[in-house]
């Protein structure tokens, strides 16, 4: 990976914090609270898509985010565990529901869709998820709610909500987002930040946007998503010089915006911030649906399917189609034949059924067997995941194992990769302090913070009565 070399201003601004938050502050900001700890008045939960763990860990990364690097000195930062799939929209809902993709239900980005009947939609909607959210929780105690493009936020009840959605990423968007979000507040946002406000904004609008939303509103509970360190990872590969710059500058513009909603200060918000996955690259392709379609699996011109494989990009998940029955040993011989095809593979077989590929293989945890269902998808009948660096495709074209031409930045991976760690802080105002293992804590700590009590329900939250795929 190539990295800018770090220069002697950039370490100092590390050691010793010259551009501080807390230098802004008052002298009685940095003395610990004495006494009675004061009551939290408002939470704010800040996620910075695609920041690896070892941004923190390495300390050459340092310098590229110096003010958030002070802020982890001083108050310590966690590398935390992803859920599986590691990728951003379930591991968004599991940061707010505290539970894993196979009981929130959001399983994946975008629905498994071989047909591409959807237009490559994603899993914008609330009404998909199927656990109590924070926002949930934050009403039944009486607590209002912000939002500036968190995740399946769509239709979520939240008191004042601009949630994330696009569908081409041109002005047109911008009218479904004045639709989608609560009544007038797009526009109102706008006019505010002086800026358009929509999936393609730079994360300094949505940062100004979330300044707004919170001096003006003043929610008990806000959610705050950033975007670009995630896209320029994707586009440039971690460690990349081009990622790096706009990671200094979105430092910059959260130091910024820290301050702007008094951080620190003897009333100001609680603040977790955290990131929903690490980083990786790979240069070969695995693309298991290429053997399904030749072997029958996947019918294109019928439009149907028995079997297919969902990619997360590290990660590919086999699923079932409808009343899809198969003979014993049917699946094992063709995951057999995927893992000769494809060098560096491993499978998780999701039952011990022996029909559903259960193959020797001591390197694996039975109990990864039993969770796959539990965790992933309750509809997995296993799936593959690597170590290499490897993509694995949806396409069902061309060949199941290629070199690609260009690296593949991405994610996906599986969570106990090292590559997936990723970071979790916690500033509680009253001192206390919180474990932080895995994005499902950021539930548990906003709950503890805010003195959330929970109703005893007869069971989860239900969702409409429709199947998702």
């Amino acid at each position: 990976m190539h990295v800018r070399l770090v220069s002697a201003f950039g370490i100092l601004m590390v050691l010793f914090g010259s551009l501080s938050l807390e230098a802004k502050l008052p002298k009685k900001t940095l003395e610990k609270h004495a006494g009675k700890p004061a009551k939290i008045r408002q939470t704010i939960v800040l996620s910075i898509d695609g920041f690896p763990a070892y941004y923190w860990s390495d300390l050459k990364y340092r310098s590229y985010f110096p003010h958030l690097a002070e802020l982890f000195q001083k108050y310590g930062v966690s590398e935390i565990t992803t859920v599986n799939p590691s990728v951003t929209y379930p591991a968004h809902t599991s940061m707010v529901t505290g539970k894993d993709p196979a009981e929130h239900g959001i399983y994946n980005n975008t629905l498994s869709d071989p047909f591409e009947k959807n237009d490559g939609g994603w899993m914008w909607y609330t009404e998909d998820i199927s656990s109590q959210t924070l926002w949930d929780l934050a009403k039944e105690n009486h607590k209002t709610t912000a939002n500036v493009f968190w995740p399946v936020t769509v239709g979520a009840g939240i008191d004042w909500n601009l949630p994330q959605y696009w569908r081409k990423k041109i002005p047109e968007d911008d009218k479904l987002l004045r639709v989608l979000s609560t009544k007038d507040l797009h526009k109102d946002a706008e006019l505010a930040v002086g800026s358009p406000l929509n999936d393609v904004s730079k994360d300094e609008v949505k940062l100004k946007t979330a300044t707004w939303l919170f001096q003006n509103k003043k929610p008990d509970l806000m959610l705050v998503y950033t975007t670009d360190l995630d896209t320029n990872h994707h586009g440039f590969g971690p460690g990349a010089e081009k990622a790096l710059t706009r990671l200094l500058e979105l430092d910059k513009a959260i130091f910024e915006f820290l301050q702007s909603v008094g951080a620190f200060s003897p009333k100001g918000p609680g603040l977790v911030i955290v990131s929903d996955h690490g980083f990786h690259s790979a240069d070969v392709v695995c693309a298991p649906n290429v053997i399904l379609k030749q072997k029958g699996y996947i019918n294109d011109d019928a439009g149907t399917f028995q079997l297919t494989f969902k990619s997360s990009g590290g990660t590919a998940i086999l699923l079932p189609g409808a009343n899809a029955q198969f003979a014993d040993g049917e699946i094992q011989s063709l995951v057999s034949e995927i893992l000769t095809a494809c060098p560096g593979v491993e499978w998780i077989p999701g039952s011990t059924n022996k029909m559903l590929g259960e193959i020797e293989n001591p390197s694996i945890d039975s109990e990864e067997n039993r969770d796959l269902q539990k965790k992933i998808h309750p509809s997995v009948l296993g799936l593959f995941r690597t170590r290499a660096p490897m993509f694995f495709s949806g396409t069902r074209k061309g060949e199941v194992f290629t070199k690609s031409q260009t690296k593949i930045h991405g994610h996906g991976y599986w969570n106990a990769n090292p590559e997936m760690k990723t970071i979790g802080f916690v500033y509680d105002p009253t001192g206390k302090k919180h474990q932080f293992q895995s994005v499902k804590d950021v539930f548990r700590i906003v709950k503890d913070m805010l003195g959330f009590k929970e109703k005893k329900t007869n069971g989860p939250r239900v969702p409409p009565l429709h199947t998702k795929p």
